[in-house]
């Protein structure tokens, strides 16, 4: 093993306590050494790195450079490029996420970018706004293919490069060896597409994001299973619960993370993601991870165990529409199919009316609406203390309307309901179902 991938190990393992949002997600990346990057990049599969730029680094830049690299995936960077400039897409998403790594107290490399005039925007906006300014400075005379023959040093001059209050800005003096930090060399091969990878890939120094492999795009999967933004947005709701349960989620993740998560996947979609995602990606301390301990390091490894039961809540306090709640129990029947697990329905108003475990043999579910008086969400959770088997996941039906609600518990539950509600509940996440069922 190289200093440098020792480096980047260590750094991902004290990510760990210090910043579990992030580690998360890191550990969903492999490692890589890449001679031929000028700092290091991802596409969403790997992480690579040039080692003699880690080698220069200090432990907390490098930690910070793989939290700069995660929150690009987390933003889905690494999928929406389109046809808009690599280098200059970097460089918008670098003014993003930047200021919010800032806020979590992570340290990054020299040259990092940092405008105040762009805090709050997103990266589309950002690469329009810096683009206006090239088209500004340019005298907006010029044609798309002169635009393109354009030099690096005049487009990082016209694109405000100059703005950095990260130290040594790379892209003010359009990437000259001598403002570099050390160990950079220009970036080239590897990873996923990205058209324009030169020697200013990374006008931020902190590490570039690249387009995710064309075999795990959208337009490429055919419909058999989802892409990495889909992937990644659920990878980003675990990894938040995560930090959520360490009590240890910045504020301006938690605002950015808010934009971010809202669903724009189907709610039949979003409930299949989300058993699938209690069933698997469960990082484990009691079954470290093999690679690494040879080196003396010990990192939580992939659990897989089988699905174990998942819990369901059905509100029948009278507000739950027939229509809504049969296509509710459609959806609860396509789980069974898919997994080889066990529910136990729970129906429930201001107590527990009934517990069922149903299984295959059972389908198709059919679920009852009657019902009457209030409602209260805490008797499910009490229910399934009380019997002491931790299920894989809740997923409970309701209108949200009530505000009486039970601790937070120790496994992922999902709220879903038939229109958006007023105030989301204190924990979990919520998935309103479409009016069209």
């Amino acid at each position: 093993m190289s200093p440098a991938e020792w480096k980047m190990i260590k750094a991902r393992a004290e990510l760990i306590l210090d910043h579990p949002f992030f580690a998360t997600l890191a550990l969903r990346l492999e490692l890589r050494e890449d001679d031929g990057c000028a700092t290091a990049w991802s596409d969403g599969r790997i992480m690579a790195f040039n080692p003699a730029y880690i080698e220069a680094q200090s432990l907390a830049r490098v930690k910070g450079m793989q939290c700069h690299e995660v929150l690009h995936l987390a933003c889905s960077h690494h999928t929406r490029r389109g046809n808009r400039d690599s280098r200059l897409w970097n460089k918008a998403c670098d003014y993003a996420i930047n200021p919010i790594l800032l806020d979590a107290g992570l340290e990054l490399p020299d040259g990092y970018l940092d405008d105040p005039a762009h805090h709050g925007k997103s990266a589309d906006a950002i690469y329009e706004n810096l683009l206006a300014e090239m088209d500004e400075v340019r005298g907006g005379a010029q044609s798309g293919a002169e635009q393109d023959a354009e030099s690096d040093e005049d487009m990082d001059a016209a694109a405000g490069g100059d703005r950095s209050l990260g130290g040594r800005d790379s892209a003010a003096s359009g990437g000259r060896p001598e403002n570099r930090s050390p160990g950079l060399t220009p970036a080239g091969g590897g990873g996923g597409q990205s058209a324009g990878s030169g020697d200013n890939a990374d006008p931020g120094q902190s590490g570039e994001v690249r387009d995710a492999p064309a075999q795990a795009m959208g337009s490429a999967n055919d419909g058999d299973g989802p892409d990495q933004e889909d992937e990644w947005r659920m990878a980003v709701a675990q990894a938040a619960r995560v930090a959520r349960e360490a009590g240890n989620m910045p504020g301006a993740l938690e605002r950015l993370l808010d934009s971010t998560l809202e669903p724009r996947l189907g709610w039949r979609e979003l409930l299949r993601r989300f058993v699938t995602e209690s069933a698997r990606n469960d990082f484990s301390w009691v079954r470290p991870n093999r690679r690494f301990i040879h080196a003396g390091l010990y990192l939580p490894g992939l659990d897989n165990p089988e699905l174990a039961r998942i819990a369901v809540a059905v509100d029948v306090s009278g507000s739950i529409a027939e229509e809504a709640l049969n296509s509710f129990a459609g959806e609860l029947s396509c789980v069974l199919e898919e997994f080889d697990t066990e529910l136990c329905v729970m129906t429930c108003d201001v107590n527990v009316t009934a517990s069922r475990r149903m299984s295959r043999h059972d389908l198709p579910l059919r679920l009852s609406a009657g019902g009457g008086g209030g409602t209260d969400f805490c008797p499910p959770f009490e229910l399934i203390e009380k019997e002491g088997e931790v299920p894989a996941c809740l997923i409970y039906f309701t209108d949200l309307q009530c505000n009486r609600y039970p601790e937070e518990p120790g496994y992922p539950v999902l709220w879903v309901t038939a229109k958006e509600p007023q105030t989301p509940p204190p924990f979990g996440e919520v998935v309103v179902m479409e009016h069209a069922l």
